[in-house]
């Protein structure tokens, strides 16, 4: 009885160390951790809208894999913005937008920003970009206020 017991005990290690090994080898494999608070946060202040957190926004800016989109006011957007960013008020979209489509069309992935986490001009712009037919389109949450925060560059004038 003791060396059946054994055995299942040892099968079933091994076969915990096996998936987890395959798992952590697999390009598609399930993340062992994740930060369910910041997930949960996000989706309170998207509504459910797609977002992206500080490392993902980061990494993008660096791939060049998104344009990034201010919705603050274009006042805000002169003072200081993300570099490589569009303004693109979200209380001027109709007038912007036909100045911006072309740009916006071309890039793989936008991500939205305004001030920070309390702003939510952001989650109102991914909705306007939503609704004229733009599928790739992110909030990043915590806006202007967290990239300053963690040391990233902005720069400041016009378009």
């Amino acid at each position: 009885m003791k060396r059946s017991l054994l055995q299942a005990i040892t099968i079933i290690l091994l076969s915990g160390v096996f998936g987890l090994a395959v798992n952590g080898l697999r390009a598609d494999g399930i993340p062992l951790v994740e930060r369910w608070q910041e997930k949960v946060l996000n989706e309170q202040l998207t509504g459910g809208l797609p977002a992206v957190s500080l490392k993902e926004a980061k990494e993008a800016h660096a791939n060049g894999d998104a344009l990034f989109v201010d919705a603050r006011e274009a006042a805000f957007y002169e003072e200081e913005h993300i570099p490589g960013a569009v303004s693109l008020p979200v209380e001027d979209f109709e007038k912007d937008f036909t100045r911006l489509q072309e740009q916006l069309l071309a890039a793989p992935r936008l991500i939205t920003y305004c001030d920070g986490a309390s702003c939510e001009m952001s989650v109102e712009l991914t909705e306007k970009l939503l609704f004229a037919g733009f599928n790739q389109v992110e909030i990043f949450t915590g806006g202007i206020q967290q990239w300053k925060a963690a040391g990233q560059p902005v720069i400041s004038g016009k378009n």
